[in-house]
């Protein structure tokens, strides 16, 4: 089985449930924060006011949590993972197609799967380039696998980035009972010899598969798995995450 080794130096975790929505931000060995009443109103604020304006909730999530882990003069790959993308915007397209409207040229815009980190690399003048990905249920597995899969190619930084919100209602039958809004973004650093050994990770690939797997669910997973990994806090009686999908997937687990 392949395994990969890496450092999130920094993550977090944006998720509306329940009609209450939080940000959770993170470093491997510290405490987590966690900031309340993060609505549509409140998120995206780092982002210069115009290209705000564009954003729906989808994308002031994702641009959240993916400006959390950018440092000055920062210039990552970003590894950018959705299972339908901007899907209402989808939708108000393919109803001003249905009803012979004029397309608007903002959902028009902003609907490309990879509008967000294009938005992002003005933002905050990233020149480096990104992938996009979109795989169904397997959309953060896929996700993973190619941040892990670029961070072995390369000696920066790769910043994974994804982002899910419930189907719209017509679509609605097709999601878990669960489901909610969530942006998870993690920030993957090579492992460093002068890094202690804890503050690394190591990613088993798996054959194992679960064709009821869901990303929200292991969005939720990583991010609790991250927020255990303080001092002195022994999980039991596993301290490692599974994380599998149709076509297999990946342990994390702390790197021994």
């Amino acid at each position: 089985m392949t395994l990969l080794h890496a450092r999130i130096s920094h993550w977090a975790f944006w998720e509306d449930r329940d009609n209450h929505a939080i940000l959770k931000t993170g470093t491997p060995n510290a405490s987590t924060d966690t900031i309340d009443d993060m609505t549509s109103a409140n998120l995206a604020r780092s982002l210069k006011p115009a290209w705000r304006r564009r954003l729906d909730l989808y994308g002031r999530a994702a641009a959240e949590v993916l400006g959390k882990l950018l440092v000055t003069d920062d210039n990552p790959h970003i590894v950018f993972a959705s299972r339908h993308g901007n899907i209402n915007r989808t939708l108000k397209l393919l109803h001003q197609v249905a009803t012979d409207e004029i397309l608007s040229p903002a959902n028009f815009s902003m609907s490309v799967h990879n509008a967000l980190v294009g938005v992002a690399s003005i933002n905050w003048s990233i020149t480096q380039s990104h992938t996009a990905i979109a795989a169904g249920a397997d959309s953060l597995i896929s996700g993973l696998t190619e941040t892990l899969c670029q961070l072995a190619d390369r000696n920066g930084p790769v910043v994974l980035c994804y982002v899910d919100l419930p189907l719209p209602e017509i679509y609605a039958d097709i999601d878990p009972a669960d489901i909610s809004g969530i942006a998870l973004a993690m920030r993957f650093c090579p492992p460093g010899d002068d890094e202690p050994a804890k503050n690394q990770l190591a990613f088993k690939a798996m054959s194992k598969r679960d064709d009821k797997g869901h990303p929200h669910q292991q969005a939720r997973q990583i991010a609790n798995f991250l927020g255990t990994m303080v001092p002195d806090l022994k999980p039991e009686p596993k301290y490692e995450v599974e994380l599998a999908g149709k076509t297999g997937g990946w342990l994390m687990t702390p790197h021994d």
